[in-house]
């Protein structure tokens, strides 16, 4: 969720490229409500539910760029959910210039735009500090630990 695009996390065993994605292009949120992890939200009709995966596309489209969509089988794979995330990717490949992909494809491919000089993406290196964070009270917390 750091950014709208691929990014490097850099660390001193190497790269690994970061594609973000975002609560609204989640189907948790959309449609889940689950007794047992106290997450109770109204359900949306799927076409409702639908429109928020739309804007985001729309908004990722208009400014070329990266539209990640989680869809989680046992959320989405409802039959009338289903329907419409059909008709969602339908819409998206009628524009002939859109590029449905795996992750590892687009990790791949920023790769291989980074190697050619094509694309210089962000980098963030971490750990984001170099050890062990003080508190105000002088006492230490080290990474892992809870108090």
């Amino acid at each position: 969720m750091g950014d709208d695009v691929p990014y490097l996390l850099r660390c001193d065993a190497g790269d690994l490229v970061e594609i973000p994605a975002d609560y609204q292009s989640d189907d948790w949120a959309q449609y889940v409500q689950s007794v047992e992890f106290e997450y109770l939200m109204p359900i949306r009709a799927p076409a409702r539910g639908m429109e928020v995966f739309r804007a985001e596309f729309e908004a990722a489209y208009a400014c070329g760029g990266l539209w990640v969509s989680i869809w989680h089988p046992f959320v989405s794979g409802r039959l009338s959910r289903l329907l419409e995330v059909r008709k969602l990717i339908e819409d998206m490949l009628e524009r002939g210039d859109v590029w449905i992909a795996t992750l590892g494809e687009i990790a791949a491919h920023i790769r291989a735009l980074t190697s050619s000089g094509e694309y210089e993406p962000r980098i963030e290196s971490v750990p984001f500090y170099p050890g062990p964070i003080a508190q105000a009270d002088s006492s230490v917390i080290h990474p892992g630990e809870t108090e």
